[in-house]
């Protein structure tokens, strides 16, 4: 059952990748974000003024995103910890753990941002995070992420559960094929 956890998990995970991959629903206000792109941008191209490093750090500073790397480490590590096998010595995780906190983000982060937001761009959205509801936005926005993704994660396992159950015969039946043919995976008793 510990492989059939760690699956659902990485498919759940990679659902949710390709979800935020796929466009938005036609006529939706995230459609009408996405079509008019940036400022000197098309969705195809890069803005014809790019944001600035500077700009870049700006909005870092003011958002609080300068913990970025610790934050998505924080996240990260108990996912990945939990579909190691059981086996896996302390030494490797704490080696990932060690050379994921060394790595540096920021040209990453610089050319993401160069990609899609130019300097005008830039401009408005740091002016708007100085204001009064900028300021709540960037309080408010890592509690609202993380609701949903408790929630998504919540409603997801639902539906693999009932899935899961929908489908047990077949799946009983896939795993009595597969240990025929693959005696060495049997469980040991």
């Amino acid at each position: 059952m510990g492989k059939l956890a760690w699956l659902v998990c990485a498919g759940l995970m990679g659902a949710t990748v390709l979800a935020q991959q796929t466009g938005a629903k036609p006529g939706s206000p995230a459609e009408a974000i996405a079509a008019a792109g940036p400022q000197g941008a098309t969705q195809d191209a890069r803005p014809a003024h790019p944001i600035t490093p500077a700009q870049v750090q700006e909005m870092m500073r003011l958002t609080g995103a300068a913990n970025l790397q610790k934050q998505m480490l924080d996240t990260m590590l108990p996912y990945l910890k939990q579909s190691m096998p059981p086996y896996m010595p302390d030494d490797v995780m704490n080696d990932f753990e060690a050379k994921m906190a060394q790595f540096d983000m920021e040209p990453m982060i610089l050319k993401s941002y160069q990609a899609h937001l130019s300097t005008e761009d830039a401009a408005q959205i740091i002016a708007f995070y100085k204001t009064p509801a900028g300021r709540r936005l960037i309080v408010a926005m890592p509690l609202v992420m993380k609701e949903m993704q408790q929630g998504g994660a919540e409603m997801g396992q639902q539906i693999m559960q009932q899935v899961v159950e929908q489908h047990r015969t077949e799946i009983e039946d896939a795993q009595k094929k597969y240990l025929q043919g693959h005696p060495a995976a049997a469980p040991k008793n």
